[in-house]
């Protein structure tokens, strides 16, 4: 027989197999692809302390709306990070175009109307209660999200990536 024999406390079990952390943020990976967003996919798993998936989330127009809504980001958005691709010399001038573009186009843009994955993800729970849970997320989470997270008691927020990273 060839191959390594086997040590007296090895079963021959599997020693590449996935943990469940990488599982459950593998699944808000995977939820994060169904997102129509051109510009940012995200996703939220959450799991109960049984290591139970009790919801799995992302962003997305609200239900009910049709996804031909703006998913454009806004004029201000995209000039803002220009300049910083320009190595950041925001002057007062800049900063005024930048505010007023913003302010001009805000109807115009997904953000006043996407449901985040984490909104998603904990309306999504049917029945589940979400107390004590562990959420995983794609995305670190926005200000909103993260009041979402404190006052549905959800114990452990563990994301894949910053906003800084974007």
């Amino acid at each position: 027989m060839a191959g390594k024999p086997a040590q007296p406390n090895d079963n021959g079990a599997r020693k590449d197999f996935m943990e469940p952390e990488d599982y459950f943020m593998a699944a808000a990976v995977l939820s994060a692809r169904r997102s129509r967003d051109p510009s940012t996919q995200v996703g939220a798993c959450i799991v109960n302390q049984d290591k139970k998936v009790v919801a799995v989330g992302y962003n997305k127009m609200p239900n009910g709306c049709e996804d031909h809504m703006p998913w454009s980001r806004s004029k201000g958005e995209d000039a803002a990070a220009a300049v910083w691709a320009n190595g950041g010399d925001l002057t007062v001038a800049t900063a005024a175009k930048v505010a007023a573009a913003a302010a001009e186009t805000k109807l115009d843009t997904k953000y006043i109307y996407v449901c985040h994955a984490v909104l998603n993800a904990i309306m999504d729970k049917n029945s589940a209660d979400v107390k004590g849970c562990s959420i995983y997320v794609t995305l670190f989470p926005s200000n909103e999200c993260a009041k979402l997270i404190i006052e549905a008691v959800i114990s452990v927020s563990r994301y894949e990536r910053s906003r800084l990273s974007l």
